[in-house]
């Protein structure tokens, strides 16, 4: 009889990992998650980041924007999609994010086609990789099956995201937090090609005391443009090419003309200036991103049974 119950305890222990182990492939992460679940999300997607971006470039650099903030606060879980008085979308440094619109469009039809299905997180991560080639870069493969988290914190942001103000150390510090290394932070700051800043941003470089080494014609525009650290003027980093992602940013910090401290100072510093001088090349600075931003979207990513598949982006089930 000890037998029999022993070998029953057996059998019903191999059940439960055997059922576990199941559990685990098929909420794993995958590179081909909707393949059966959703097999049209990423034309879904593309689709809706394409239509936003003929009307508005600047979606681009804003969908590229909410995955940096998204990822370097609690992961890659879509937790700044989140609206409300005390969500990270209400902190003072996330007050110009732009791009939710795409976000939530894409949203729309995906419930539509296959409903409870395609996280909010999975969009944002496919919608950053095509705003970049529909701007001229490289695509990289997207992993998918990310879950949305529940958690959205006004007061994190703060903590875990890099200001305007920054030291390359300091940069170098908060991106090997995320599991970035100096190269993927320089690489990684090349989406500014494609942004735009404000006057808030570069108040420590225009006003008393200026920056005696920004060029002369640059601080006058500059002073011009924003009489106030409070004007709300949108800069543009990269004045030739705005829409396009090439490497003219890193053109402009080699020449003295980066706008941001933490953009000019990865000239100053001996042990980034190399890696600057290493993304003048087009095709090595589109691989190179592509790379970098291959690794930032595993950037503690949220999987099943944790978090939820949101109706909503903007709210929680």
């Amino acid at each position: 009889m000890a037998r029999i119950l022993r070998a029953s305890c057996i059998f019903a222990l191999v059940c439960v990992i055997a059922i576990s182990l199941s559990v685990n492939q098929v909420d794993a992460l995958d590179y081909n998650y909707y393949r059966k679940s959703c097999p049209q999300a990423e034309s879904i997607i593309f689709r809706e980041v394409q239509r936003y971006f003929k009307k508005d470039p600047t979606v681009a650099p804003g969908l590229l924007r909410l995955i940096f903030h998204d990822c370097f606060v609690r992961g890659c879980d879509a937790s700044v999609l989140l609206s409300g008085r005390r969500s990270e979308r209400a902190s003072a440094i996330n007050a110009r994010l732009h791009g939710f619109q795409v976000i939530d469009a894409a949203k729309h039809y995906l419930e539509d086609a296959c409903p409870r299905t395609v996280s909010c997180a999975d969009i944002l991560a496919y919608a950053s990789r095509d705003a970049v080639v529909l701007t001229g870069g490289k695509g990289w493969r997207v992993i998918a099956g990310r879950r949305d988290g529940r958690i959205s914190n006004k007061i994190e942001p703060e903590q875990n995201i890099p200001t305007a103000f920054a030291s390359v150390n300091e940069l170098v510090s908060t991106f090997a937090q995320q599991g970035l290394n100096t190269e993927d932070m320089v690489v990684l700051s090349g989406a500014h090609t494609i942004g735009v800043t404000h006057c808030n941003h570069i108040s420590d470089r225009i006003y008393n005391p200026v920056d005696k080494t920004m060029p002369k014609d640059l601080l006058k525009s500059l002073q011009k443009s924003c009489p106030k650290a409070s004007s709300p003027t949108s800069l543009v980093m990269d004045r030739k090419s705005v829409h396009k992602f090439d490497t003219e940013y890193f053109r402009n910090i080699r020449a003295g003309y980066g706008l941001m401290t933490s953009d000019q100072g990865l000239y100053r510093e001996d042990f980034t200036r190399p890696i600057v001088d290493a993304n003048l090349n087009q095709r090595a600075f589109v691989n190179r991103f592509a790379e970098a931003m291959f690794k930032l979207q595993f950037i503690q990513p949220l999987e099943a049974p944790d978090g939820e598949i949101r109706r909503r982006c903007q709210c929680r089930n």
